[in-house]
């Protein structure tokens, strides 16, 4: 799909299929131009500006953007619904079923049109948050679908996108993995290199005697006391005993006064009443 420029550029040919054709009396031409620049704004390609290229007559570019067009807004105003061009471009958007009105001013609209309900941009100032232009862009789009494109803000640059530093490419897991066998090979040669260096032992060179011709063996030096290795003593850890543990015995409670009276008279032979017997059972 070509950018909005070239799009532009393109529909003012002929040479692409607008989204919305204008329909408009040229005397309103300065509110027309703020329209379209506000629905190219949106997204939407606008076919307004009726310059004939050359090679083709009016009636010719008239009737390929009428076939080719997806939308069609006619602009109502006190101009337009004079204006017999208007009126019959008007009258093919209906017959296509591609019609979509608009109120400049408010105006009666031509017998035929006057059924249609039309958007109302009668005190619309020219900016993109007022409510009669957002409910216009929400009829287009209900009839059209999702704007195609989305221009850029032309006051917001866009910067080219810059190759990345070769400093802050991200490293590739094969790099990587080279690198740590590397590393472990030199470790493994350095390793074996030194280990290869402490086995070699020089030659005893031997002491000077009366007979040069006799062979000196050195004999391995025998281990004394002093080499040997000391032996470790672990001292044992001696078992205390703890006494066993008494239970406690539990005092015994003094016996009440009564208990020593009913014992008294016991002893004495007297038969105990039922009330001091259960008294003994419990408390004695």
């Amino acid at each position: 799909m070509l950018p909005p420029a070239c799009r532009v550029a393109s529909i003012a040919t002929g040479n692409v299929m607008a989204d919305i054709f204008l329909s408009y009396n040229e005397k309103d031409r300065p509110r027309v131009r703020q329209l379209a620049q506000a629905l190219e704004r949106a997204g939407w390609s606008v076919w307004w500006d009726r310059r004939v290229p050359a090679g083709l007559t009016w009636r010719s570019l008239l009737e390929q953007e009428l076939q080719n067009m997806r939308c069609m807004l006619v602009l109502w105003s006190n101009n337009s619904v004079k204006s017999e061009w208007v009126c019959e471009e008007a009258t093919e958007g209906r017959l296509l079923g591609r019609l979509i009105p608009v109120f400049l001013e408010r105006v009666r609209p031509p017998a035929g049109f006057r059924e249609v309900q039309a958007a109302d941009l009668v005190d619309w100032d020219g900016t993109n948050d007022t409510i009669g232009l957002q409910q216009l862009l929400d009829d287009i789009a209900h009839k059209l679908g999702a704007p195609p494109v989305i221009p850029q803000d032309p006051a917001v640059p866009v910067e080219p996108p810059q190759p990345p530093h070769p400093s802050s490419a991200p490293w590739k897991p094969w790099v990587v993995t080279t690198a740590l066998l590397l590393v472990a090979v030199g470790i493994y040669l350095g390793v074996g290199a030194v280990a290869r260096r402490e086995a070699v032992v020089p030659l005893a060179t031997p002491p000077a005697t009366s007979t040069p011709s006799a062979a000196v063996i050195a004999e391995p030096p025998s281990l004394t006391a002093s080499t040997a290795p000391t032996p470790v003593v672990i001292a044992a850890t001696p078992t205390v005993k703890l006494p066993p543990v008494t239970p406690a015995t539990p005092a015994k409670r003094p016996l009440p006064a009564r208990c020593n009276a009913i014992h008294e008279r016991q002893g004495l032979g007297e038969a105990p009443s039922a009330a001091d017997q259960t008294f003994l059972n419990k408390e004695c």
